[in-house]
Parts: C-alpha cells; structure tokens; sequence
C-alpha cells in the first residue's frame, strides 16, 4: 500500500470524493463505475442497481446491519462481499444494501457503492483535499501541528464516537460536529445556530436533506460562523480555526445524534451537524486514517 494513489474524480465539479473503481461481474465482464469516499459513514454501502451484476452467492449469510443516520433511525441492510480495483490495488470487503435508496440517481454512469471510514481505517487511507487523491497515509505528518493553522487528532473522533468529528468553541460553550465527507452541504441544527450565536445571514432559499434512511428534513440556507477548535492554545485561550460556511439548518431536532457513550460507558456530547465535503475542499483538509 505504500504507492497506492488514486485520482479523486471532478472534484471541483461535484464537490464529493469520487474514485474511478472497477469489478468482476458474474458473467465475468469487467463493469467499471465510481465509488464515493464517505467518511461519516463506518461501512461500505453498496448501491442496489448493482445487485444484479455480481455472483449470486456473494450475500454473506446471516450478515445483516441496521445502518442509522440522523437521531438514530436505522435501516437494516444485508451484507455483500465485493471483491473491486481502485488504482492499482484490488480490495475486498463486505458492503450493506438498503434496497430502498438508489444512489446512482445522485451520479452520471455505474455508480457502485459508497466506501466508509472503517474501509479507509482498515487500510491506512488518506482523504486529501489538497492533491485531491486518496491515497496511502505516511503514518506521520510534517512538522509541528500546532504550526498548522488546524489541526486536531483523528483518533478522538473515531475512539469515542467510531466517526471523525470536530468540536467548535464559543465562550464557554462547545458543540461536536462530524467531518463528513458524504454531505454536499454542511447541515447544522438551528439549537445550536441560536444557542452559539453563530448565523451571520440567512439566505431566501430553502432546501431539504435526505438522509440514509430515505427521511427527508427540510431546511433553511444561512451563512454561519465556525470556530473549530485546533491543536494548541491553552484551556483559558484555544486555538480557534474561524471560518464561514453556508450551512443548511434543520428545525426538526435539537442534535443530530444524541445519547450518545464512549467505550467505556461515559456519556457524550450530543453531535450537533456535519462538515461538508465542500468545506474541506475549500480549506484543503487532509483526513488521514
């Protein structure tokens, strides 16, 4: 894995991160198409049109997985084994189906699947929005991270919530969102917009944000500050990473995901959004697993 590269497609175009993939269908031809890198997703999810093209015995018996989204919904999803080529490595894991969502609408030609974080884990992969590659990670970084203007460690996220996440400060106050390389727009809930103090404008147009279970949320568009907090700074004096996003606001719920306890048992604080693909892109973000 130490050269393995590959080529993050029309990112600028469609603002996600989409590699050129390929697999073996049952009738032995080759079907080439796209995966999305998801990284606010734990598992690999398989796109249901695909169904059809693979071996009839690749459904893993008694592998099933209630796959959740916002508040905790679940769809349950039977697991595949999906041998496949990104670059110039080939891979084999187990990818869940809803066979209630078809993602290719979302994208031109064979849209296969999505890849999750713990594929990117598993692998030692970077999501790198700055060469716009996924490639293999060094398993180290250059310098001094508190000479970056942001950065903060990967690990806390995926030890005490299994997802990436970032934590904002405001004053006293402090939020958790996820960095969520599957959302096309950031999405934060109007309790924390109000409650940080943090809607620089609101836009005229509404929208909507469908969820994995197929739950759509209705939402207003408004321009927001975000104070991310980063490696270095003292508990009286963080460092801030302070930036603008257009931010889609949900009404429906207080948090995106609450309830929430790490592995030992403590609670949590709750997840109150989610960093968009866009965003990364726009600052450059290197997600290293």
């Amino acid at each position: 894995m130490e050269k393995f590269t590959s080529k993050l497609r029309n990112i600028q175009e469609t603002k996600f991160p989409i590699v050129k993939a390929a697999f073996k269908g049952k009738d032995a031809q080759i079907y080439i198409g796209v995966m999305m890198i998801d990284t606010g997703s734990v598992n690999c999810i398989l796109n249901k049109s695909i169904l059809p093209y693979i071996a009839d015995d690749a459904a893993i018996e008694g592998k099933t997985m209630k796959i959740h989204s916002v508040q905790g919904k679940g769809v349950e999803c039977q697991g595949y084994s999906l041998s496949f080529r990104i670059g110039n490595e080939v891979f084999s894991d187990t990818f869940y189906v809803n066979e209630n969502m078809d993602f290719g609408q979302m994208f031109d030609g064979l849209f296969i699947g999505i890849i999750g974080h713990g594929f990117l884990r598993k692998n030692n992969m970077v999501l790198d929005y700055e060469t716009e590659t996924l490639h293999a990670s060094a398993g180290s970084i250059e310098g001094n991270p508190e000479d970056y203007a942001f950065f903060f460690p990967m690990s806390y996220g995926l030890k005490q919530y299994n997802i990436p996440v970032v934590g904002l400060v405001y004053g006293d106050k402090e939020y958790v969102m996820v960095a969520d390389s599957g959302a096309n727009a950031s999405v934060i809930t109007k309790h924390m917009m109000d409650d940080a103090g943090i809607c620089v404008r609101y836009f005229d147009n509404d929208g909507t944000v469908i969820c994995f279970t197929t739950d759509t949320l209705d939402t207003v568009l408004c321009d927001v500050l975000l104070s991310i907090i980063s490696v270095g700074g003292t508990p009286e004096c963080p460092k801030l990473y302070t930036q603008n996003d257009k931010a889609q606001v949900i009404n429906n719920y207080q948090h995106i995901m609450e309830g929430l306890k790490d592995p030992e048992g403590n609670d949590l604080m709750p997840v109150s959004g989610m960093l968009s693909s866009d965003f990364m892109l726009r600052n450059k973000w290197v997600l290293d697993f």
